[in-house]
């Protein structure tokens, strides 16, 4: 069972992720909107941590891949 003080946890950090970080919010709604992933897109993500090395990984969405997205595209909106 889902805890709703956690969801409402959840909610009021992205809120205030979305108020830190607004290019990258909608950068993510851009791309995730509109025609959305098809298969075949490659994501990748690069983090550079202060100090480090950067380090990345890319995934190839194939069709299985699509109800994540589809969901993910549901709760980011």
């Amino acid at each position: 069972m889902i805890n709703p003080m956690s969801v409402m946890k959840v909610v009021n950090e992205r809120r205030a992720f979305i108020d830190n970080h607004p290019e990258f919010f909608h950068f993510v709604l851009e791309q995730f909107g509109g025609e959305g992933m098809p298969e075949d897109t490659v994501i990748e993500l690069k983090v550079t941590r202060p100090g480090q090395e950067t380090v990345s990984s890319e995934a190839r969405l194939v069709d299985s891949d699509m109800k994540l997205f589809s969901g993910l595209k549901d709760m980011i909106g």
